[in-house]
């Protein structure tokens, strides 16, 4: 019994502490309090059905002396009392009741709380993606400085000294620093009552229109026990009970001592700096090229569709100075195993090696890809990495498989670093069962959120470290030094930095961009941004130097698109392709084949920016891997309607 005790409670986002009257501080552990959650999928009063399930994440971890939850256990209620506005009722109102936890993918136990307060979700970041640097989890030096012992000369792994895995915490939003247990915050109208609806269900009610709560809303959660909150004439809970909400987030991120912020409007000045300039007539003539057939291989040009971005239904990269593989989905109908039966995605992709001396096929191979998304990655001269069926497999020059790793789950992500020294590999680990799974897709309209352990690899794929963190963080970005993130200093505006693996920042920039910057390292250790102008539909680039001076600028329209980089093994040389279409495009908006024109081409000098080779070309393949350079830079391949052509680039 807790009779004539008031708990008071105090939260901040991240972490939880409490704050216990004398008589009951020696019963409770000294982290329990409110359990924070977001919801999951809108609720309305006017659609909602009695019945209907409800589903929340947790956002901070939270225990007591029996129960632990961890931050992204989905908390499962149901709307138990329902009544929409009408005409004859001017007010509307919904009850809802939280009774069970889904701890793992298989482990729901019953737990039964009170809804106790209810908080308007975070706008001010309209980019809902995250970033926090692998470092920050994994703190460790990788190019280790021992000079004896067992870790002589070896990578070290400290992670392993502190923890077999890290979580990341969520990112502060910019909410009221406290609200009353039983208050409604953010939302105009909106009234709770705690427990008092049936089955011991928290109401809310609102006058003159629906009850409404947005994906993203902040609830707070107390325990159910047999007694009630005091609460005041309004029905709602004495506001001296208090629950702390998330603090705001600060407008900028303080910089280290020495750093400097290079504005994007510093000066683009030549020799050390370029502009990419539209090509000129005599550029589009003086042109050295070969071609590949390639429909004998087996390749058909794609047919019309519709689509929001390129896909990876093909690629191109070279093995070595004279040998070109060429990888594509023919098309072919195969008999699935029994294991492959639920892969919706499934398809063939042919691989194939041609020696450009003789123009001879050296070696063939299909692989069993499971999904749409990459598939293939350079890993350095003479070297892929392939992503085929629950495996990465290192393939050589001549597609011999020299390294496996075999994936516990659908693979999220692998970035490299520009040298190819170090390999960031993601892989899903799935949070929900399969029927709340696809109930948390059809509440909140896309894929609900699941951990990723993320391993960084070395060159011969041994793991250096592991960091479990959400799926809505963005992939890493990796540097020979460590990570490149785009951290938001406020609306618009990004710092791309970088943080090596001992936890130095290095300012490279600021930028304005109505979307998060996407971001490409490349040799020699440059940086390639495509961000979004602030003042239409057009995209801007940029490649960064590693003292964040700049090398390149250049800016694209809305009739063109999926501006992409590649540069060459010896780094000497990099190219830039923007794709041309026929109509105006806004950001994230549906096109089609016929809308593209054609793909303009540049290679420029990593030295000065300078272009040393340009070309248009009709037919341009709605693929992102369609282009290469041959390691010393002499050389590029492009894949275009049904050939590859070769052409030969001026000597540097």
């Amino acid at each position: 019994m807790r009779t004539g005790c008031i708990l008071l409670t105090c939260v901040v986002f991240g972490t939880v502490a409490s704050c216990f009257s004398p008589c009951i501080a020696e019963t409770l552990p000294p982290n329990s309090g409110p359990i924070q959650a977001e919801l999951v999928g809108k609720i309305d009063a006017g659609r909602a059905k009695i019945g209907d399930a409800v589903y929340a994440k947790v956002k901070v971890k939270w225990q007591d002396n029996n129960l632990t939850l961890q931050e992204g256990a989905t908390l499962k209620g149901h709307v138990v009392a329902q009544s929409a506005r009408s005409k004859t009722s001017k007010s509307s109102q919904i009850a809802l009741f939280f009774d069970s936890v889904e701890y793992t993918r298989n482990d729901t136990r019953p737990l039964r709380l009170t809804l106790a307060a209810v908080m308007a979700p975070d706008d001010s970041d309209p980019d809902s993606s995250e970033y926090q640097p692998l470092s920050d989890a994994i703190g460790v030096v990788l190019q280790s400085n021992v000079s004896s012992g067992p870790s002589k000369g070896n990578p070290v792994r400290s992670v392993s000294a502190s923890a077999e895995s890290v979580y990341f915490s969520p990112r502060r939003d910019k909410r009221p620093k406290s609200i009353a247990v039983g208050e409604v915050v953010g939302i105009r109208g909106l009234k709770l009552s705690m427990g008092s609806g049936p089955e011991g269900s928290s109401v809310l009610y609102m006058s003159g229109r629906n009850v409404h709560l947005e994906s993203g809303s902040l609830l707070a959660f107390l325990p159910s026990t047999s007694e009630a909150l005091p609460t005041n004439e309004r029905g709602a809970a004495d506001s001296t009970n208090t629950i702390p909400a998330p603090k705001a987030a600060a407008p900028s991120q303080e910089l280290a001592d020495g750093d400097t912020v290079a504005e994007e409007a510093d000066a683009c000045i030549p020799p050390d700096c370029n502009l990419a300039l539209p090509l000129g007539e005599a550029e589009l003539r003086s042109k050295t090229v070969s071609a590949i057939p390639v429909k004998e291989f087996g390749y058909g040009v794609p047919v019309d569709h519709e689509m929001y971005g390129f896909d990876y239904d093909s690629a191109v990269a070279y093995l070595g100075p004279a040998k070109l593989l060429f990888t594509f989905n023919p098309h072919l109908l195969f008999k699935r195993s029994n294991a492959e039966a639920g892969l919706a995605k499934l398809h063939m992709i042919r691989a194939v090696v041609m020696d450009l001396n003789t123009m001879k096929i050296e070696q063939t191979m299909d692989w069993r890809i499971h999904d749409a998304n990459q598939y293939l990655w350079p890993a350095g001269p003479g070297r892929v990495l392939v992503h085929v069926g629950r495996e990465l497999r290192m393939y050589g020059s001549q597609l011999k498989q020299e390294q496996t790793i075999v994936l516990d789950d659908r693979l999220a992500f692998v970035t490299t670093s520009p040298s190819k020294t170090y390999f960031a590999v993601g892989v899903v680990q799935e949070r929900h069962s399969e029927k709340i799974h696809r109930e948390l897709v059809r509440a909140e309209g896309r894929e609900p959120e699941e951990d990723v352990e993320v391993r960084v690899l070395d060159a011969k794929l041994h793991v250096l470290a592991t960091v479990l963190q959400s799926s809505r963080f963005v992939p890493p970005v990796l540097s020979d030094n460590g990570e490149i993130g785009a951290v938001a200093v406020g609306q618009g505006r990004w710092r791309i930095q970088e943080q090596t693996w001992d936890k130095q920042k290095h300012v490279l920039g600021q930028v304005s961009s109505l979307c998060r910057p996407q971001m490409t390292s490349m040799v020699p250790n440059l940086l390639f941004v495509v961000g979004c102008d602030r003042r239409g539909d057009g995209r801007w680039y940029r490649v960064f130097r590693p003292n964040g001076k700049l090398l390149l600028k250049g800016w694209s329209s809305s009739e063109e698109l999926e501006q992409t980089v590649t540069s060459s093994d010896g780094g000497e040389t990099f190219a830039i392709r923007v794709v041309k279409t026929t109509r105006s495009i806004g950001r994230g908006s549906l096109f089609q084949t016929v809308d593209l024109d054609n793909q303009q081409i540049c290679v420029y000098r990593v030295e000065n920016g300078k272009r040393v080779f340009g070309f248009r070309l009709a037919s341009p393949v709605p693929t992102k891997q369609s282009f290469g350079l041959s390691p010393d830079g002499d050389q590029l391949a492009v894949l275009s309607g049904d050939q590859i052509s070769l052409y030969s680039l001026p000597a540097q």
